[in-house]
């Protein structure tokens, strides 16, 4: 079965992206990671958790500094770094997500 993933911007990259038995997956590590960040959005979310946006930012700031030193050619990045740096983002997106959605619920009120 062939999953249609053209609505995601990744780039596809055969040299950033993972592999598994042999057949490379349709997105690069670092989407792949970020998305899987954000599958914990529902339980940050469920558990009512808000956060200081200072952490919010200290989980954003990885993948930001690593996608734009790698792409002013300061440095070279690898798939690990950009895993972890994805994931970071991925909780960050999310945590931000669980802060706004709480928000909004005590807003209703």
């Amino acid at each position: 079965m062939k999953i249609n993933t053209q609505w995601i911007p990744c780039h596809r990259r055969a040299d950033r992206s993972f592999y598994i038995a042999g057949k490379k997956m349709p997105l690069c590590a670092r989407c792949v990671s970020t998305l899987a960040g954000y599958l914990i959005a529902p339980v940050f979310a469920g558990m009512h958790l808000v956060t200081s946006y200072y952490l919010i930012g200290l989980l954003l700031l990885p993948m930001l500094i690593d996608g734009f030193t790698q792409q002013w050619k300061w440095r070279t990045s690898n798939n690990k770094l950009r895993f972890l740096t994805g994931f970071s983002f991925g909780v960050g997106q999310s945590l931000l997500i669980s802060n706004l959605v709480w928000f909004l619920v005590e807003r209703l009120r």
